[in-house]
């Protein structure tokens, strides 16, 4: 097996959180020396991006927030994900730059998002191995979400919102190949088998 760069993408409330403490599980079990980053954050000024923007009180530009998600990620592109890999360990970051083509890009139908993607498309897209794309429906979602009891700026916009984005990342992530989708409104032990079947796909580890 080889280092991997994975990233974890999906819309708000598939479960993502519960999904990477399997995969982190995977990972343990097969002694695959790995470091979990997320977006916004990784670094301490990433955290420190990360609360900026998810304050649910804060009303910011789409532009605003897609260049703050953009700094954050350089800062951690440069100084966690690339050591990491260059020192020989898999890295699973959840969310990467498609989700700001989808959030603030495509769903907040902003040109200026869409063509800052296109030129650092190339710079962060070169290195990801694989993509695990986290689903549920819209409803379900909203379900899901609906039962927190504190929400951050984007889980809070309702039903409508949670049907753009997962069109928008039905859009992004169609025809591409380093992609897996897995549906996470099966049975959590349904979900959990296709996930793992996906790791070792991705590992592959006979």
């Amino acid at each position: 097996m080889s280092n991997k760069f994975i990233v974890v993408e999906g819309s708000e409330g598939v479960g993502k959180s519960y999904q990477i403490k399997i995969i982190e599980r995977y990972l343990i079990d097969n002694k695959i020396d790995y470091i979990l980053t997320r977006e916004p954050g990784g670094t301490n000024f990433g955290e420190s991006i990360r609360d900026i923007i998810l304050n649910d009180d804060n009303n910011t530009e789409e532009l605003t927030d897609s260049l703050l998600f953009y700094a954050s990620r350089y800062e951690n592109y440069k100084k966690i994900i690339l050591p990491a890999l260059d020192a020989g360990k898999t890295v699973v970051c959840d969310r990467y730059h498609y989700s700001t083509l989808v959030y603030q890009g495509i769903v907040g139908n902003n040109s200026s998002v869409k063509a800052i993607h296109e030129i650092f498309d190339a710079i962060y897209s070169k290195m990801i191995d694989h993509i695990i794309y986290l689903y549920t429906t819209p409803k379900e979602s909203f379900k899901r979400i609906s039962k927190r009891s504190v929400t951050d700026k984007f889980e809070s916009r309702g039903l409508s919102y949670l049907e753009d984005l997962s069109n928008a990342y039905e859009l992004v992530f169609n025809g591409m190949k380093n992609i897996t989708k897995i549906d996470t409104s099966e049975d959590k032990n349904i979900t959990k088998d296709n996930l793992i079947k996906s790791l070792d796909k991705i590992f592959k580890k006979k």
